[in-house]
């Protein structure tokens, strides 16, 4: 009966233990904020009410915790959650839309995490080892010491780029040549 299985306990931590390449501390955290919600929401198994999973699974505490897992590349793991608790609690329609509707939200966010993925492996394959390159949920931060930064964050709902560049850096004795170029790289971010 799925009124016995519990999501923390049977669904959240048996995934959560299955992933050998989960850093231990997100793994942790991801407990602490689903056992918060439990209590918050009331749907454990033992004294609670498991329907009211669909209430926490439509609400701000859940967007926190994908949001987290998003930001550590882990979204594979609150995918599998999410399935296995959809198998564990099909007999609750409630639950099973609320579960549907979050699946369909990650299938797009690892769309987007994709696309973000793909522009950074690129970004730095073209700086090699000439720029720092450092990569935060939407946003790559690529610092050139010496000359400025270049951040370029993805837009999901556009589904565009937007770049920010700052220059701060002065140079002596370069050929007109040079200055040409970063004339012409500098027009090109007119648009």
């Amino acid at each position: 009966m799925a009124g016995k299985v519990d999501f923390l306990r049977h669904i959240v931590n048996y995934v959560l233990a299955s992933k050998m390449d989960l850093v231990k501390q997100v793994a942790d955290d991801v407990r602490k904020m689903v056992e918060k919600a439990e209590n918050k929401y009331g749907f454990s198994a033992f004294g609670g009410d498991v329907r009211k999973l669909a209430d926490y699974l439509r609400s701000h505490d859940f967007d926190e915790l994908a949001k987290f897992l998003k930001d550590a590349g882990k979204l594979d793991v609150l995918e599998e959650i999410l399935k296995l608790a959809r198998e564990k609690y099909k007999e609750y329609t409630e639950v099973v839309e609320a579960i549907d509707a979050r699946l369909k939200s990650i299938s797009e966010a690892k769309l987007e995490v994709k696309e973000v993925e793909e522009a950074y492996k690129e970004i730095t394959r073209v700086v090699g080892d000439r720029a720092l390159v450092e990569r935060i949920g939407n946003t790559i931060n690529v610092n050139i010491k010496g000359v400025g930064t270049i951040t370029v964050s993805y837009d999901p709902v556009e589904k565009s780029y937007n770049l920010d560049v700052e220059v701060s850096t002065s140079k002596k004795k370069i050929g007109l040549e040079t200055i040409k170029a970063l004339i012409e790289a500098l027009l090109l971010l007119r648009g």
